[in-house]
């Protein structure tokens, strides 16, 4: 289980969302709204699932992985080379 956070659209910090769960979990919901408080500039905001990153989302370097790329079933907490 990982820790839900996301880029506030007012104050564009990373912010902890205080939701727990798990790269399966996000992939069935992605599509649906929470409204989650930002504790940086303390405004409510209504994001989509699918704009959220869970902290495993990024690897060793900071670098963020893509939740597409982010498998429940081949996920070893290692980050996957880029290739674009």
């Amino acid at each position: 289980m990982e820790e839900l956070v996301f880029c506030c659209p007012q104050c564009l910090h990373i912010a902890k969302a205080g939701i727990v769960t798990d790269i399966a979990t996000m992939m069935r919901s992605q599509h649906r709204p929470i409204f989650v408080s930002c504790q940086v500039c303390e405004r409510l905001n209504c994001i989509l699932v699918e704009d959220a990153l869970i902290s495993t989302s990024f690897d060793v370097n900071g670098n963020f992985i893509p939740l597409d790329r982010l498998h429940a079933s081949d996920f070893d907490g290692e980050s996957q080379p880029d290739t674009l």
